[in-house]
């Protein structure tokens, strides 16, 4: 005989602890996708060199974003790699802000957009009292429904063709209007001093 009673009780016993362990984990796994229990961060889908248009309830393009990589989780939030986003005004003789970022994170449930790693934000001239405008920072705030933006980092405002540079901590506007706020530490210079 090749095996003695112990070796093959012992192997009965943990064929059947190995079998039922895997039954519960695969009912528990089905158990989960049946009741839609998947975890936030459960990723649903990738994408590859997307375009993201977001329009409000009158057809109107509110912004659109592309990435060259973009992650979908189950909770349908986003996560879009090497941004660049377009920020349209309701106002067409406005000119759209351009928004670039390594980063950007898209809620679903509100469109909100946090860009962060190297956010320069362009805007170009507007006509004679509205000059072309660059924002850099290293992450920023977009609250979709009420076009308000806003971060606590280092922020640089300057005015391309000009040496003119204003820099300070934290920032709040609105980009659609043009408006924004330098928070603290506000020190203007010309480059080159």
């Amino acid at each position: 005989m090749f095996f003695s009673k112990r070796v093959f009780f012992t192997t009965i016993g943990l064929v059947v602890v190995i079998g039922t362990s895997g039954w519960l984990v695969v009912k528990s796994a089905q158990e989960q996708i049946s009741h839609g229990d998947l975890p936030a961060h459960f990723v649903e889908n990738t994408a590859k060199a997307i375009t993201y248009e977001k329009y409000d309830t009158k057809g109107w393009l509110e912004y659109t974003a592309t990435a060259v990589d973009a992650t979908r989780f189950y909770n349908q939030d986003a996560k879009l790699i090497t941004v660049n986003a377009t920020l349209y005004s309701k106002d067409k003789k406005d000119k759209p802000w351009n928004i670039t970022a390594n980063y950007a994170d898209i809620t679903n449930s509100n469109n909100n957009m946090h860009l962060y790693g190297n956010v320069v934000m362009l805007r170009n001239a507007n006509g004679k009292n509205s000059p072309a405008i660059k924002i850099a920072t290293d992450s920023v705030n977009y609250d979709d429904s009420k076009d308000y933006m806003d971060t606590n980092k280092k922020v640089t405002i300057s005015q391309p063709g000009t040496p003119n540079n204003t820099v300070g901590t934290g920032m709040n506007g609105t980009p659609k209007k043009g408006d924004f706020k330098l928070l603290k530490d506000v020190r203007s210079y010309y480059a080159g001093q």
